[in-house]
């Protein structure tokens, strides 16, 4: 069975940032706008029903060269549904996602981080290793600060991170250039969460 995977280890100066609960119909284009002149890739973790809402997002998304990962359908608390549900969940993002963009995910992470041995089932049956995170700046929070995401997204960071943020949260847009000049001074690239894990060190 499998389990979820927080970190990389790895010897390469990488981290994965990621974006949960998009596409969002404001902040996703401005995102990949500043991605491409910051010259970064990074892995949004996408919703179902808001692609079928906003597929042209998750074409520019997929062009830009990002990663684009199962978010499930419509974030359920997935250790409360039967697994037949969660198999639904998942396998009907893969496809949603694949009639958007042409491109099946490779990764998925769970809503609210919440999973269990049925949704572990379902991964290894598709194939999807479930992504958590090392890093959380809480962004989801109404009381987070730009200035405290920036600093609890960057502050401890070493490379192997994946870094959880919010697709719908501006505060973290805001931050974004900040973080990124602090995780390139810190020499760390800034790669999908595909490629973090293609750089796992050998054991």
């Amino acid at each position: 069975m499998i389990t979820p995977i927080s970190r990389i280890e790895t010897t390469q100066p990488a981290v994965a940032i990621t974006f949960d609960d998009g596409p969002h119909e404001i902040n996703t284009l401005k995102f990949v706008e500043l991605f491409e002149k910051e010259g970064v890739k990074v892995t949004f973790f996408e919703l179902g029903k808001r692609i079928l809402e906003f597929p042209d997002l998750a074409v520019a998304v997929h062009v830009a060269g990002h990663e684009i990962g199962n978010h499930s359908i419509n974030h359920p608390h997935l250790s409360s549904l039967s697994i037949e549900e969660i198999r639904e969940q998942l396998s009907a993002t893969q496809r949603i996602i694949e009639e958007a963009t042409g491109f099946m995910p490779k990764v998925f992470r769970a809503p609210y981080l919440d999973q269990d041995e049925k949704v572990w089932t379902v991964c290894e049956e598709l194939g999807l290793p479930s992504i958590n995170a090392s890093v959380s700046a809480q962004d989801w929070r109404e009381e987070a600060t730009t200035e405290q995401i920036v600093r609890d997204s960057t502050e401890k960071v070493v490379s192997g991170d994946i870094i959880v943020l919010h697709t719908w949260q501006t505060k973290s847009l805001v931050g974004m250039p900040e973080m990124i000049r602090i995780l390139k001074g810190k020499g760390l690239a800034c790669v999908t969460v595909s490629e973090l894990m293609a750089m796992r060190t050998e054991n």
